[in-house]
């Protein structure tokens, strides 16, 4: 039998789409008219989640509000959490001016208040895939932390260099280290490069896995995010900094604790980069829609129409 140790799922749903054109966790695909984290919500709830806390800024309140939180089932709950500069460790040094988010890690830490258990974190702008959400719920309670992974070729763009963070793993799959890498391409349709911290560029095997953001973490996590915040900013000359979610894998394996157990999707992925990705996503969800891989929102929707 399936576990449900895991019920919470948290959205991080703050992003401007500078490269796209908008907040593109808010733009709606397929034929459903929905947004991407409104077809992973499906996933989640046939998964048994019960809880949605989703993390934004107040510019995106209202939206949100109208055509997601308040389209949920009502016997799911849901929590809208902003994230607030203000909202820190007090030893964290942050000059008053700065108005520049402080990363995906401090993104979470705003919600610790939300959240009473292990739980699941996604981007608001990918797609994950159904598969994503049986692995982690079958598995997420014999680790304290976890991500599902796909392979690289999965997850490029025909429009544009991509940023991934490459994993590097052990024989029992658990993961050593997370090397973010940029602008990578696909070359000539055949090889695909991406370029490292000091400038270089190196091939990459198609089939290597990668971080997309979909992470299972227990609760003393938030102790890992404080320290990583502190340790991020630490003096006014590191106020420009950002810390993001990849960095408490560093923060853990520091403190001699568990490492995160990766477990392989070969399930779709993709999410929305560019403007132009957005051919490619509509013409996937709607694959995705006629196999009837979301029949709890195809209900929702006629149900709507009947009543």
């Amino acid at each position: 039998m399936r576990s449900q140790s895991v019920k919470t799922l948290v959205i991080l749903a703050a992003g401007r789409g500078s490269r796209f054109g908008g907040p593109k966790q808010l733009h709606q695909f397929g034929i459903l008219n929905k947004t991407l984290m409104e077809y992973n919500i499906c996933h989640a709830i046939d998964n048994g989640f019960k809880k949605i806390v989703f993390i934004t800024q107040k510019a995106f309140e209202d939206q949100l509000t109208k055509q997601v939180i308040n389209k949920l089932p009502s016997n799911i709950q849901s929590h809208l959490v902003f994230q607030n500069i203000s909202d820190r460790p007090k030893e964290c040094i942050i000059s008053p001016s700065r108005t520049k988010p402080l990363g995906t890690a401090h993104a979470l830490w705003c919600a610790r208040n939300v959240i009473d258990e292990g739980f699941v974190v996604i981007n608001a702008d990918d797609y994950y895939g159904k598969l994503a959400f049986e692995l982690i719920t079958e598995e997420s309670e014999n680790y304290p932390l976890a991500i599902v992974a796909y392979q690289l070729k999965q997850t490029l763009s025909k429009y544009g260099g991509v940023n991934r963070g490459i994993c590097k793993l052990t024989q029992n799959n658990e993961l050593i280290d997370l090397t973010e890498v940029l602008d990578i391409n696909r070359i000539n349709h055949q090889e695909i490069t991406g370029k490292l911290d000091n400038l270089t560029y190196q091939s990459f095997e198609a089939s290597c896995l990668v971080s997309m953001n979909f992470w299972y973490f227990n609760q003393q996590v938030f102790l890992l995010l404080k320290q990583l915040l502190i340790d991020t900013f630490h003096s006014m000359e590191t106020n420009e900094n950002e810390c993001y979610l990849p960095d408490v894998i560093a923060v853990s394996q520091r403190n001699n604790q568990q490492r995160a157990k990766v477990l392989a999707s070969h399930d779709v992925w993709f999410g929305v980069t560019y403007a132009a990705d957005s051919a490619y996503v509509n013409q996937k969800l709607t694959e995705l829609t006629n196999k009837g891989l979301f029949t709890s929102l195809t209900k929702n929707i006629k149900s709507k129409i009947k009543s």
